[in-house]
């Protein structure tokens, strides 16, 4: 990586960084390009060499950790075989997500308060359940075995997933990932034996 290239990656990590911080205090739509400049400690034009303005710079880092929990999905996706049940597959899922999910706490803590953008539950539900879908679309067996149309299922799932994780990373991170996937193991477990 050349000196040049470097020197572009810490500073639009730094712009990342304090944009962040000013989110934490202060809403997405009362900060500006400038404000956003000065905490960074650099001018407006450097700002404009890395982002279109404060909304490509929030689709970015968005983007970014939508990303970052999708490729925790596929890495636990080519972990296991085709030979674990789909509960078993579940389990997992929840495990890589929650672990996912504490490390990206901070992030999704601001996006989810009232500082964040509007809109921030729906692009990550949409995000979400799309990764979810693909998934679940190369489980044959669990295909087979649907009763109800795919996109309703999924909207079950995700919805109440995401419910969890909003409760979760309310309460500050109250329980371990480990509990949190216990818990969530739990209420599947509980609903599949009432509607049985």
């Amino acid at each position: 990586m050349s000196v040049y290239t470097e020197k572009n990656r810490r500073t639009k990590e730094l712009i990342q960084k304090s944009f962040m911080e000013m989110l934490e205090k202060k809403t997405f739509d009362s900060i500006t390009v400038g404000d956003i400049a000065k905490t960074a400690k650099i001018n407006r034009g450097t700002f404009y060499l890395h982002f279109i303005d404060k909304f490509d710079l929030l689709d970015q880092i968005e983007l970014q950790l939508f990303e970052e929990l999708g490729d925790h999905i596929d890495e636990l996706q080519l972990k296991y075989s085709s030979t674990h049940t789909f509960e078993k597959g579940q389990e997992q899922l929840a495990s890589a997500l929650f672990n996912s999910i504490k490390m990206q706490a901070p992030f999704l803590k601001i996006f989810l308060s009232e500082h964040g953008r509007a809109g921030f539950h729906l692009r990550f539900r949409a995000a979400f359940s799309e990764k979810v879908r693909v998934n679940l679309e190369g489980n044959e067996s669990f295909n087979a075995n649907l009763k109800v149309p795919m996109e309703y299922f999924l909207a079950f799932i995700t919805s109440a997933f995401l419910g969890l994780i909003e409760q979760w990373v309310q309460n500050n991170l109250d329980k371990t990932p480990e509990e949190m996937t216990a818990l969530y193991i739990d209420i599947i477990s509980f609903i599949q034996k009432k509607n049985n």
